[in-house]
């Protein structure tokens, strides 16, 4: 549903209010007790709007409720900014920003991410710019500051927004912002953005340092884009960068990654390999072309025997590749190699993910009889992909038969795995109990609660459909001081919304906003139209109320 279709809903409750703006009465009335209500009445003026948008009376009557902007809740006057900002009203949205900065102490880099994503949406960054300075002087961030925000607490859709963005064109942004936005890109897989980020960060006289090559370069080998990989390298080995074992390791997942089996075994082979060839500095720099320039390089001595034992064998499991991973897992023991306990982990990964649940504790079962490792780590990859795959009562055996043995589990991991196993297979009743366990610190074993903890719960109880157990979890968490964030108010104004309960849903999405827990206006606008617009037991709540009055 479109925010015009939300519009008729609401201005379908046409109130005596309306009707005497319509009329221009010359002084404006008192302020609205209800956002709801104001919401009516400002939307049946939107609708007149886009249907005329030169509409006198609508104009004047928009202009006598605007006048009360001061009343209006954050999250009100984000929706009419929105609302505002469709019907290309840029003046009166200009004013009513200021009063939301004014009024409400808003985050600037949430108010930035209006004018980006909403009022000056089809604008270059240079418009973006004018247009905040002409509000908010003097201006205490710009589109560089805004970046780096995006970068450490956006999620992928608001980075590749923002890159997007950019590359529309304008003035640019500070070398710092170009490499923190780069870098983001690698870290979502947004290899080929970024490289569009980096030309044009070198277009104007920029300069990339190692590490963004390098992070470009990991990127295309975890996506198994060897021709791109291949390219960045041969760029860092011009630049004398020093080639160590992430670079290898990369590679070898990347070959793995794209079915180059053969291709990713000879390497491996060459790495361990006693007498690898050696070239001089000169033959280095120019890597001849033809031939993958990785297995042009120099080696000898660069990764330890154990690290690419460990690094091939982790690229196998990532791959499913599980047979040949033991095989070779049976080799380096046998040469009394023995490999770090993440690398046990990730053929236990690699089973459950196959389906290969027995197998995973068949195997964790050998290990522990063997003696050779340390069990009790493992037993902590056991118990988190057991409750992945839904073998709650499997895991729960795991950790108590660790405990009996006088191991050591990480009690909060394993408890918040166990927690999610039982939400996962629909276990209320025993979900329950553990976290009351956690809760009280009556033993077993289990740690105390953290936040994911009560993500956990407050997450299950809302797609059970029991909000008023998740809204009463997260008001304790609130009155007691317990660090909330974005992913919990979200998932209480989606289940005050699916229980129709719009006004609490709109209470809370107001102190969402206040608090800083909404990263950016495309977040509260997914958010919006999911819940408000998207959900169809929302629509039809309001449609019925206003239906009755």
């Amino acid at each position: 549903m479109k925010l015009s279709s939300f519009c008729h809903i609401l201005s379908r409750r046409q109130l005596s209010f309306t009707s005497t703006l319509f009329a221009a009465t010359p002084s404006p009335p008192p302020p609205p007790p209800d956002q709801f209500l104001y919401l009516t009445d400002l939307f049946s003026i939107f609708t007149a709007l886009s249907n005329n948008p030169r509409n006198y009376k609508a104009l004047t009557s928009l202009d006598l409720l605007l006048n009360q902007a001061r009343h209006l809740d954050a999250a009100t006057s984000v929706l009419v900014i929105h609302a505002l900002s469709q019907l290309n009203k840029l003046q009166r949205t200009k004013s009513l920003l200021f009063n939301l900065r004014s009024q409400a102490n808003l985050s600037p880099y949430f108010l930035y991410s209006i004018v980006i994503d909403c009022v000056v949406k089809p604008g270059t960054v240079d418009e973006v710019e004018a247009f905040w300075a002409d509000i908010f002087r003097p201006s205490t961030i710009d589109i560089s500051d805004y970046v780096i925000y995006i970068c450490k607490f956006g999620d992928a859709d608001d980075i590749r927004n923002v890159s997007q963005r950019i590359l529309i064109g304008g003035s640019g942004l500070r070398q710092q912002s170009y490499v923190g936005l780069i870098g983001a890109l690698c870290r979502e897989n947004e290899g080929r953005l970024a490289m569009e980020v980096l030309r044009q960060m070198k277009s104007r006289g920029l300069q990339c340092d190692d590490i963004t090559y390098f992070l470009l370069f990991r990127c295309f080998c975890r996506r198994g884009d060897l021709d791109e990989a291949d390219l960045i390298l041969r760029k860092m080995v011009r630049r004398r960068y020093r080639i160590d074992v992430c670079v290898y390791g990369s590679f070898i997942h990347g070959l793995c990654k794209s079915g180059k089996f053969r291709e990713a075994g000879k390497l491996f082979r060459k790495l361990i390999k006693k007498d690898c060839f050696k070239v001089d500095g000169a033959e280095l720099l120019l890597l001849k072309e033809g031939r993958r320039g990785i297995f042009q390089l120099n080696c000898e001595g660069v990764v330890p025997e154990v690290m690419a034992y460990e690094m091939y064998f982790r690229s196998l499991c990532s791959a499913g590749k599980l047979d040949e991973a033991e095989v070779l897992l049976k080799k380096m023991m046998k040469w009394r190699t023995v490999p770090e306990i993440c690398v046990h982990g990730s053929f236990v990964k690699g089973l459950c993910q196959a389906g290969r649940e027995v197998d995973a504790m068949r195997f964790f079962y050998v290990e522990r009889k063997k003696g050779l490792i340390q069990v009790d780590q493992l037993a902590g990859f056991v118990i988190k992909e057991l409750c992945r795959k839904g073998k709650v009562d499997d895991a729960v055996r795991i950790f108590d038969e660790t405990l009996e043995n006088g191991g050591f589990v990480n009690p909060s991991d394993a408890s918040n795995c166990l927690l999610a196993g039982y939400w996962e297979v629909g276990r209320v009743g025993e979900a329950e109990r553990l976290f009351g366990s956690m809760m009280s610190g009556g033993g077993g074993g289990f740690g105390s609660p953290d936040l994911l903890t009560y993500i956990t719960m407050v997450s299950g109880y809302c797609n059970q459909g029991n909000v008023s157990k998740a809204v009463s979890l997260f008001g304790e968490m609130v009155n007691g001081n317990i660090p909330v964030n974005g992913r919990l108010y979200e998932m209480i104004v989606k289940g005050l919304c699916d229980d129709g309960r719009p006004k609490e849903a709109h209470m809370q999405l107001n102190v969402m906003i206040k608090n800083g827990h909404l990263i950016s206006f495309r977040r509260w606008k997914t958010l919006f139209y999911s819940t408000f617009i998207g959900n169809k037991t929302m629509v039809s709540h309001l449609d019925s109320e206003f239906g009755r009055q």
